[in-house]
């Protein structure tokens, strides 16, 4: 098993100071100590350390000898999908709020029409 001690100084600091979560690290553990010599030189340069496909994607390109500058540069320099903002609310959070027999579906409609009454009420008062 690849340990988070084969990344050089640069990187584990990265891992550390949490700019390179855990799970890439793994992936990029597995680089030769030169490619992680120049993924340094590349985060520094694009500004972004790599997401787990990225790392994942390095990896297999090192692991076949063909990773690079070009290929290394290629890959971190791809736009990253926008992490997704999400808000979770859980069954036991919101069932205090609705009759026992509420399924989750009826839950979500009643919060969504009590939310949209809600706006319509504040842009009222903002008319005003």
């Amino acid at each position: 098993m690849i340990s988070l001690t084969q990344l050089v100084p640069e990187l584990q600091q990265m891992v550390d100071d949490k700019k390179i979560a855990v799970t890439p690290a793994y992936q990029l553990a597995a680089l030769k100590p030169e490619e992680q010599a120049l993924l340094v030189e590349t985060i520094e340069s694009e500004q972004a350390t790599p997401s787990v496909s990225q790392a994942q994607r390095m990896k297999k390109l090192s692991q076949s000898g063909k990773l690079n500058e070009d290929t290394m540069l290629g890959i971190m320099s791809e736009e990253k999908k926008p992490e997704v903002d999400k808000i979770v609310l859980t069954s036991d959070t919101l069932h205090k709020y609705f009759p026992r027999s509420y399924t989750p579906k009826q839950m979500q409609d009643t919060i969504i029409k009590l939310l949209e009454q809600w706006m319509k009420k504040r842009q009222r008062s903002q008319e005003r």
